[in-house]
């Protein structure tokens, strides 16, 4: 879909609002924000949490954002953006390494996605799953997650490839800028898997079936010239959130092979701990920089006023 009216801001974490000053200044390691994120989102007060979301919706509709498409695991922006008179998709995020608490909670927020489309049978907003990572979910979550969304036919969407680091630890179970002492908490946790895919992103979710269900991609910066043809043919959509990519050193997505591919490629922002703004024009003028000479400027700024079919 595209029209002159949308502003469509693809991706977006209202409910990290209160986490804000941990947005860099300047471009740090992703492993090092990763971990400050881990640190301090779960310290967050409800009372924050609500307060960010209503801040976060204020900012997008000051922007002139028309559509947005939103992550939240608490579930904390379910109510105020059905009221908010934007439109969009909000997914319900599930993560989990442990098998029993990951099924168990993927229960919970079946049911909850069930329960939010029969209570308010909303035209503006369509609710869906989002599978936190490759690296953060067991392999059966990332399977089980995505059949149930192609049975019920509910959006899936995912977070993919966005740093070099993902590939190295599915591969070899490593990352070598992160020290060990985290290593041995995250073990501690039962938050490090005792095996590894041995297989990069693209092909590790390929093999569970996962691309199957069509899910929407956040990120897709390290890729390979036969993943992304491996994206074009299963028909997922692509959402490129190029001022965070560079503030966590991501490296630039290659948008320009995307597009010549003809895959389906959205703009959003990110969250508010990786982004200064939420104004998804200040995003489309950002990509313009980065990719010029790769890619028509005029082409960049159309991709805000497309929807995700």
């Amino acid at each position: 879909m595209e029209s002159k009216d949308v502003l469509f801001n693809a991706h977006t974490q209202l409910e990290l609002a209160g986490l804000s000053h941990l947005c860099p200044a300047q471009p740090i390691p992703f492993t090092t924000w990763a971990g400050r994120m881990s640190w301090n989102r779960f310290r967050l007060l409800p009372t924050r949490i609500h307060h960010g979301v209503l801040q976060g919706i204020r900012e997008l509709k000051k922007s002139g954002t028309t559509h947005v498409c939103d992550v939240t695991a608490t579930g904390a922006s379910v109510t105020p953006l059905l009221g908010s008179g934007l439109e969009g998709t909000i997914y319900l995020e599930v993560r989990g390494l442990r098998l029993k608490k990951a099924q168990n909670r993927l229960r919970l927020i079946q049911e909850h996605i069930r329960f939010i489309e029969e209570r308010h049978r909303s035209r503006r907003f369509r609710v869906g799953l989002f599978l936190h990572a490759p690296y953060s979910c067991h392999p059966d979550l990332l399977r089980q997650g995505a059949a149930w969304c192609r049975r019920e036919g509910f959006p899936l969407g995912i977070r993919i490839a966005e740093s070099p680091a993902e590939a190295e630890f599915l591969v070899t179970g490593q990352i070598h800028s992160i020290s060990p002492l985290f290593r041995l908490m995250a073990r501690l946790k039962q938050a490090w898997p005792d095996r590894f895919p041995g297989l990069r992103p693209l092909p590790y979710l390929d093999s569970l079936g996962v691309l199957d269900a069509r899910p929407t991609l956040v990120h897709a910066v390290d890729v390979t010239d036969e993943e992304i043809d491996l994206i074009a043919s299963k028909g997922c959509t692509v959402v490129h959130c190029p001022r965070s990519n560079e503030r966590l050193s991501c490296g630039r997505m290659p948008l320009e092979k995307f597009l010549q591919a003809g895959i389906a490629v959205r703009l959003g922002t990110g969250s508010p701990t990786s982004n200064p703004d939420l104004d998804i024009r200040n995003e489309a003028a950002f990509a313009q920089t980065i990719h010029r000479g790769k890619v028509d400027g005029a082409v960049i700024a159309e991709l805000p006023r497309k929807l995700i079919e």
